[in-house]
């Protein structure tokens, strides 16, 4: 049941528009230590054989991206997405380490699963079966969930937009294509600064916290959920498009100046707001939030779930009918997107 005294926001529905095209992601499930290197381990590789840098990836957690400085990830991923064996094997080194590590365990909890589908088997031929580990075995040399989706709609962008699944605050950051997403960390394919207003503002963030799954005292992300119901502004004008924009842009902008000034990372930073005090954080979001609202064009002073939850029944009404809808991202009102772009993103720095 809804967690909201107000409104029950559990009758809104799932938008056509949200998930197709597919825009939020969870990220990689690397399945076995194997896949993963320090960053020395890493950097001796790349210095050796610059080349392995299409295989060997930054590796970004939820924790990192919240605690660490500049939310820098500390490990890095052996990723051959996309790759059959023999071009994977032609990275020699990096396919001897999952060779020598990933290949026997998988090998392993293959045999033990065959056993057990066996047994169950000839107690009942009609028995369902787990074949998840000898799936996995078939294609040892790959992560257990690449997400080839998600890569191939980042590989047009400069960056994306990316948030730790499982979050108690309402902090978004851009982040650098070349740095891969862990399962705990959630990617929304999008790099224009309107996209990214509209994700970090209260809007999106007091919908995900209805509709979110509780995990212990948490909550996490859940694509469909969360993502696939909410609401984006309708129709905006070319000005309150900017206006948003320009406000996201000046927050981004602002917020790293902070974190880089003080030495802060975002966990630290976001701490302050639940503080009293003058905070030109908290003014930065208050604009933010404005712009959004005049954006959707709701009314500063009426209950914000109310308003999405009916918005998310109108869109979904007029997808049943066959009428156009604005899906999430920069609306085609926009033009031309480049001036809503910038490279600005965390990137992996080298030790």
């Amino acid at each position: 049941s809804s967690l909201s005294l107000n409104v029950d926001v559990t009758t809104a529905e799932e938008l056509i528009c949200n998930k197709e095209p597919k825009k939020c992601f969870q990220g990689q499930t690397h399945g076995h230590e194997g896949f993963l290197l320090s960053i020395n381990e890493a950097q001796k590789l790349l210095k050796e054989t610059p080349h392995f840098a299409k295989v060997l990836k930054p590796y970004l957690i939820g924790r990192e991206l919240v605690s660490n400085i500049q939310s820098q990830p500390k490990r890095f991923v052996i990723d051959f997405t996309g790759m059959d064996i023999h071009e994977a094997s032609s990275y020699k080194k990096p396919y001897l380490i999952i060779s020598n590590k990933v290949l026997p365990w998988k090998r392993e909890k293959a045999e033990e699963q065959d056993v057990v589908n066996k047994i169950l088997l000839t107690k009942n031929p009609k028995a369902p079966v787990n074949k998840d580990y000898i799936n996995q075995y078939n294609s040892w040399w790959l992560l257990r969930r690449q997400k080839e989706e998600l890569l191939s709609n980042l590989l047009p962008l400069k960056r994306y937009i990316a948030c730790a699944r499982i979050t108690e605050r309402s902090i978004f950051e851009f982040i650098d294509i070349d740095i891969r997403p862990n399962d705990k960390v959630m990617a929304f394919c999008f790099d224009d600064y309107y996209s990214f207003g509209i994700i970090q503002s209260k809007a999106h963030w007091q919908w995900f916290k209805e509709k979110c799954t509780p995990l212990k005292d948490s909550p996490s992300y859940n694509t469909a959920a969360v993502w696939d119901t909410f609401p984006w502004p309708q129709s905006p004008t070319k000005a309150q498009v900017d206006k948003v924009a320009k406000a996201a842009q000046h927050l981004h902008q602002q917020r790293t100046q902070i974190l880089r000034d003080y030495t802060m990372s975002l966990r630290d930073l976001y701490r302050t707001l639940e503080k009293p005090g003058k905070s030109a954080l908290r003014i930065l979001h208050e604009t933010l939030d404005k712009a959004v609202l005049d954006a959707y064009g709701f009314a500063p002073n009426t209950d914000l779930l109310t308003n999405l939850l009916t918005l998310n029944h109108e869109i979904a009404g007029c997808e049943r009918a066959g009428l156009p809808v604005q899906s999430p991202g920069l609306p085609a009102i926009a033009g031309d997107a480049a001036p809503y772009i910038t490279d600005d993103c965390v990137r992996f720095i080298k030790p």
